[in-house]
């Protein structure tokens, strides 16, 4: 253990970002047991260790370790959490769970949370999210869970740019956006739109900070993991389908936004149709692609998706270059960017489908919009009298009626 304290005190003597996202002012730091789970590469790592340094604490109080550390290829989680808080710990901060050697996490979770809650609080971060999700159930009444995305275009504006626009909710840009643009019109006058179309190729991943050059081979590298590690542990998944499962995200990532013919690509891949619908979900849940499915089939179409997209636009430079069209690009933007507002915890939270007229539906509670993306010169006639239709124009600063700029939809979280 005395090499773990003496690493965690050494850690808070390194150079971190002195911006700290929203998502880490909204985090319940001093609940009994947080979660945070979410892609390689987003910046999970430097949450934890920005709470470490604002601690301020000595690591007999406060400690940072990584599970993937060899002191817990041989030592159980659960026993160094008990003597740590023994010993007077009162803060655990662990990185990366799913590469914890005993393939226990959540129940040692479990018993640390249910023997030492009084007197240890934990934050855990986890990047293998099919493995964390499928353990949930679990912990679902002990553990606060919280998912961290990429960055959005408002907060790669403040690290790239130095220029600070507040979060915007949704309803707020749909009805009273030119109050926003009123009241931030300094900073918005600064924007350059050349700016949003870098961060489309490499804002995503806050990785550019330390490897602008290497950004897009980075994001390879971690998809490759992803596929190696991450989804290996998918239902019904083995860690030789690898190939498979890699052939598939090829086959998307060449012809995204894909129509998928679950028959024919079950049969091109080499594989059964339903274990393709597994390996779709696989692929999904660990950040990767996101599914939509037409807005009028409701529950009963859960297991097909109508249209599958990358998770993000980076995914698009780095995958698939030549596939790179801008109205692909437009649509992913606007589809990842709107998808954060649907991870919430509430019993219905927001649904986002393809509607029969327009690109995306967006359904929350008893609101409905629907939203139709295109270029400065996409037509806004046939919704200016439906109130619950807009068109999302890329190329625009400020807009008009029925009329959104694609860059402000970057600004809701």
């Amino acid at each position: 253990m005395e090499k773990l304290l003496a690493e965690s005190n050494a850690l808070k003597q390194i150079q971190l970002p002195e911006y700290r996202r929203l998502f880490y002012g909204e985090l319940p730091w001093e609940n009994a047991c947080t979660a945070i789970l979410g892609p390689r590469g987003v910046g999970k790592t430097t949450l934890l260790l920005q709470r470490l340094r604002a601690l301020d604490l000595p690591a007999e109080r406060a400690i940072y370790v990584d599970l993937g550390d060899l002191y817990f290829a041989e030592h159980r989680l659960y026993d160094f959490a008990k003597q740590y808080a023994d010993g007077g710990g009162q803060y655990l901060l662990i990185d990366e769970v799913h590469r914890y050697a005993f393939e226990s996490w959540a129940t040692e979770i479990k018993l640390i949370y249910d023997r030492l809650r009084t007197r240890l609080k934990v934050v855990f971060t986890g990047s293998s999210l099919l493995k964390i999700i499928n353990e949930q159930a679990d912990l679902s009444r002990r553990v606060l869970f919280f998912h961290l995305a990429g960055l959005s275009f408002r907060e790669y504006l403040i690290l790239e740019r130095d220029i600070h626009l507040p979060k915007l909710a949704l309803d707020d840009l749909l009805r009273d956006r030119e109050h926003y643009l009123m009241e931030n019109r300094a900073a918005v006058s600064e924007i350059n739109l050349g700016w949003f179309a870098d961060y489309l190729r490499r804002g995503y991943y806050p990785y550019f900070l330390e490897e602008p050059i290497g950004y897009l081979s980075r994001i390879n590298t971690s998809v490759q993991l992803v596929l190696a590690a991450d989804t290996a542990h998918a239902p019904g998944n083995e860690a030789n389908d690898v190939g498979k499962l890699t052939r598939l995200l090829a086959a998307i990532a060449s012809s995204a936004p894909f129509k998928p013919n679950l028959s024919k690509l079950a049969e091109r891949i080499g594989m059964s149709r339903n274990l393709l619908v597994s390996y779709l979900t696989a692929l999904e849940k660990a950040n990767l692609i996101i599914q939509l499915r037409a807005e009028s089939k409701g529950i009963a179409a859960r297991g097909k998706p109508d249209k599958v997209f990358l998770d993000n636009t980076n995914l698009i430079y780095a995958l698939s270059p030549q596939r790179s069209e801008i109205g692909t690009v437009r649509e992913t933007f606007f589809l990842n960017q709107l998808r954060q507002l649907t991870r919430t915890t509430e019993l219905l939270p927001p649904e986002i489908s393809l509607p029969k007229q327009g690109d995306f539906v967006y359904r929350h509670g008893e609101d409905r919009y629907v939203f139709e993306i295109g270029g400065p010169n996409k037509s806004a006639r046939q919704v200016r009298e439906e109130e619950d239709r807009f068109v999302v124009a890329d190329e625009l600063v400020t807009g008009g009626a029925r009329r959104i700029p694609l860059w402000m939809f970057g600004l809701l979280y």
